[in-house]
């Protein structure tokens, strides 16, 4: 399920595509504050904190992912 948060003004979503996914856990291990194992390796989007401060990592976590699941829209 998406996440939507503000960001400079402007409203973000946060999601993850599942049917590209690949469980790597590269999001949720380096970013568990924004990211949590769904039980099956697939990511779930859960903010824990306050993402704002977070977005820089955010973004170079998405682009990263090998599968390119992460979305940030």
């Amino acid at each position: 399920m998406p996440q939507r948060f503000h960001h400079n003004g402007r409203s973000v979503e946060v999601k993850i595509d599942i049917d590209t996914c690949t469980a790597c856990q590269l999001c949720y291990d380096r970013l568990p504050q924004v990211f949590t194992d769904r039980g099956d390796g697939i990511p779930l989007v859960v903010f824990k904190v306050p993402i704002e401060n977070l977005m820089e990592e955010l973004i170079q976590i998405a682009e990263d992912c090998p599968s390119n699941s992460i979305l940030i829209l």
